[in-house]
């Protein structure tokens, strides 16, 4: 079957590429000319496990194009665009709409599909042939993006009757997964992404509420998550590591949508609220930290390990570092990212092509990505260098915290 999709950002190439390896002839179309050169010629954009090697891998099933009139013969089309969301987490649907109505004019007899993250209520006030739109949840993870959409735990998939058999072609594409697939109507699917989301905040919320308390009372953080996760009720796929808030923008966008829902509906908004400023305070707690044990420290070097907001991605969206360096006014800070290279030009900031180059520069260093490179960073160089203060929120050194304490480097962690 041919497959089309109409937006090439990071959710578009991943299902793109995971359709193409199931064996679909698939075309990906962009407004972006730039965009549709780099794909053809095999430019890899960003930083995605397993995702660039597929495209190249099966570049025989997959076309690029700008031209709609080139998904004239395709039966399915995927609306495959991530949303833009501004700084406070608001979605901004005008290009979703945009897309959408150019395809009404030009191949309006079209199956089309949004995995576009839209609020509820988008998918049915679309002026299209119903037995034809659909609306799929989309859970793709920046990291885990390809093999998540190449092997689903779930197909949820929003219909305008769902007591009603769905047409031929999206029955035969659908019918090659090996997983449940759950039929709804257009809203229920779009509140059940939304949904997801809310369950990851309040799971993330809860353990670095909880992990707050066990370090105030001197406790076992790794006891404590063993046990937890012993629980079936919570399991061992729970978000049990303290962190840094929410961050990658699609829990922030989830969490301005519910917010925004409930405003216009009537439902309380206290509890979504709460989250937002824990997320705040624990996206806080380096540089908080930080400016509690330095006050009379008068000049430090700074050093910043991680840029990226997750390991195995290069995505800077809503980023801790990025926070963490842009409330360090005119401080010197070196930084060392092992994907990131480059960030919007920031006075002071400093990039170095090693680890190693950065202790010797530093005077305070912060681990703000948990990326498994730095759990091999030689200890010896960072206990001889002039490095006295570490500041790890997701406790990459933490089995080094008394050697730390021998060597008189004070060590700070969530966990």
């Amino acid at each position: 079957m041919e497959i089309g999709f109409f937006g090439l950002s990071h959710l578009g190439l991943n299902y793109l590429a995971a359709n193409a390896s199931r064996g679909h002839k698939v075309i990906g179309c962009d407004r972006d000319n730039n965009l549709i050169k780099d794909l053809t010629s095999g430019k890899k954009l960003f930083k995605e496990p397993f995702l660039f090697e597929n495209l190249d891998k099966y570049k025989k099933n997959i076309r690029f194009t700008n031209n709609l009139k080139d998904l004239k013969k395709i039966k399915i089309i995927f609306i495959s665009s991530d949303v833009k969301t501004d700084s406070s987490g608001k979605s901004n649907l005008r290009f979703i709409k945009r897309d959408i109505d150019s395809l009404r004019k030009a191949l309006p007899e079209k199956n089309l599909i949004i995995m576009s993250q839209v609020n509820p209520g988008f998918t049915k006030d679309i002026v299209w042939n119903k037995d034809k739109l659909f609306y799929q949840v989309e859970t793709l993870v920046f990291g885990d993006a390809f093999k998540r959409a190449l092997n689903p735990d779930r197909i949820i998939l929003g219909t305008h009757n769902p007591l009603k058999k769905i047409n031929n072609d999206i029955k035969s594409f659908y019918s090659i997964f090996n997983c449940p697939i759950i039929k709804t109507d257009y809203s229920t699917a779009e509140l059940i992404k939304i949904s997801i989301n809310l369950y990851l905040i309040s799971s993330i919320t809860t353990t670095n509420l909880i992990s707050q308390i066990v370090k105030k009372i001197g406790g076992c953080w790794g006891d404590l998550e063993n046990s937890l996760r012993l629980d079936k009720r919570i399991g061992k796929y729970a978000y049990l590591k303290p962190g840094l808030g929410i961050s990658g923008g699609n829990l922030e966008r989830d969490l301005h949508n519910v917010m925004d829902i409930s405003k216009k509906k009537g439902v309380s908004t206290k509890l979504f609220k709460i989250w937002n400023e824990n997320s705040l305070h624990q996206k806080n707690w380096a540089y908080s930290t930080y400016e509690a044990n330095t006050k009379k420290i008068k000049k430090l070097t700074l050093g910043v390990l991680g840029l990226a907001y997750k390991e195995n991605t290069d995505s800077l969206k809503n980023s801790p570092a990025i926070h963490l360096i842009d409330k360090l006014k005119n401080k010197k800070i070196y930084v060392f990212d092992p994907v990131v290279k480059k960030i919007m030009k920031k006075k002071d900031v400093i990039f170095v092509n090693s680890i190693n180059k950065l202790f010797i520069e530093i005077d305070l260093l912060f681990i703000m990505t948990p990326w498994k490179t730095f759990k091999n960073i030689d200890i010896n160089l960072l206990t001889r260098s002039k490095i006295k203060t570490i500041i790890d929120p997701y406790g990459i050194l933490i089995s080094q915290k008394e050697n730390f304490k021998i060597k008189k480097i004070k060590y700070f962690s969530l966990i």
